[in-house]
């Protein structure tokens, strides 16, 4: 009992509690986006409390367990990770023209959230397993994408898909990885970006690999008024919900923009939720939840530089940067930073 309590002793409380306030939150936005709504959707923030409280318990049980056990065994967390996704193809449902989910009777899982996970610990692994900080470790990285990202994006998610890049890119960053080696794939970046616009956008040139669908998304985030009552017409609404909040917001339950359906119901509470807390909360309400999510953060570059090792520092910089990718992805979507994924 004693060791019990002094690993709960050890835990990083402040990271716990402002978790929990932004969790308690999330309950009601994702209540003030449905409360009018009917069918599943109007009990979307019951969904959204019970599976906080399977997080919780969770999050206890997880933290009794040494990160190291973990580690030692990411390879068998990866590679049974890697079969949920071989068999989605298989038995996965499909919905919103995806087929992402693997159903066990009521309960729903998606594959590919649980790979951003496993990926993080196999990469913690090898990256302590593995002493070459040059080629070999980078093609080895690219390998250990490869499969995962392949199978991910054939659902089609080009979103989850994406977050493993910068994952694996700042581990290897913290993993002390050759400077020259880190700057290909940041050129890279770049240069799809310039493609992207001045070719994409100004010339109409195709992206390889990528759908028509994904392909128009990248052209209405350039110009919202190109399809504006098509595939422009959600950041579009967005925009407005967000800009009519002004400062202090039109007050909770109070989202125009949202009860009237402007903005799409099945990802008003989903996708699109910091549209709705901008229009009800106003400017303060979006700030305050955006320096909630950048204390978590922080809060996670203290507890990286001050791991006792490296396998603990490379665990919270990959969790920190997966965390840090899906809220500016999430976010910068709604207010048209990033096209929508």
């Amino acid at each position: 009992m004693a060791q019990l309590f002094s690993k709960f002793g050890r835990l990083h409380w402040p990271l716990f509690f402002t978790t929990l306030a932004i969790c308690i939150a999330s309950v009601f936005f994702v209540y003030s986006a449905t409360h009018f709504s009917e069918g599943d959707y109007h009990n979307a923030w019951k969904s959204q409390i019970f599976w906080l409280s399977v997080g919780l318990v969770a999050f206890f049980v997880l933290a009794l367990v040494d990160y190291h056990l973990w580690i030692d065994n990411a390879w068998i967390v990866f590679l049974g990770v890697l079969l949920l996704l071989l068999a989605v193809p298989l038995i996965g449902t499909s919905a919103l023209g995806a087929k992402r989910w693997l159903r066990f009777g009521p309960i729903a899982i998606q594959p590919s959230e649980m790979e951003k996970l496993a990926f993080i610990l196999m990469m913690s692994w090898l990256l302590c397993k593995v002493r070459n900080r040059g080629f070999k470790i980078c093609a080895m990285v690219i390998g250990l994408i490869a499969l995962p990202a392949a199978l991910i994006l054939k659902q089609p998610d080009l979103g989850s898909a994406s977050v493993l890049f910068p994952v694996a890119l700042v581990m290897l960053f913290i993993a002390g990885v050759k400077k020259r080696y880190l700057a290909i794939p940041v050129l890279l970046i770049v240069a799809v970006g310039f493609y992207t616009y001045f070719g994409v956008y100004l010339h109409h040139w195709k992206i390889p690999g990528l759908h028509a669908y994904q392909m128009e998304r990248i052209l209405v985030f350039f110009d919202p008024s190109r399809d504006p009552l098509g595939r422009g017409w959600t950041i579009n609404q967005s925009l407005i919900a967000i800009g009519s909040g002004s400062f202090e917001g039109k007050g909770y339950l109070q989202g125009t923009q949202n009860m009237l359906g402007f903005l799409p119901r099945n990802i008003s509470y989903t996708d699109f939720i910091f549209a709705v807390i901008g229009e009800e909360w106003g400017f303060r309400g979006g700030a305050l939840v955006i320096l909630g999510i950048s204390m978590i953060l922080m809060i996670c570059l203290y507890i990286g530089a001050h791991a006792e090792d490296n396998a603990g520092a490379l665990l919270v910089t990959g969790v920190g940067t997966m965390l840090f990718t899906h809220f500016f992805v999430n976010i910068g979507m709604t207010i048209k930073l990033v096209p929508i994924t």
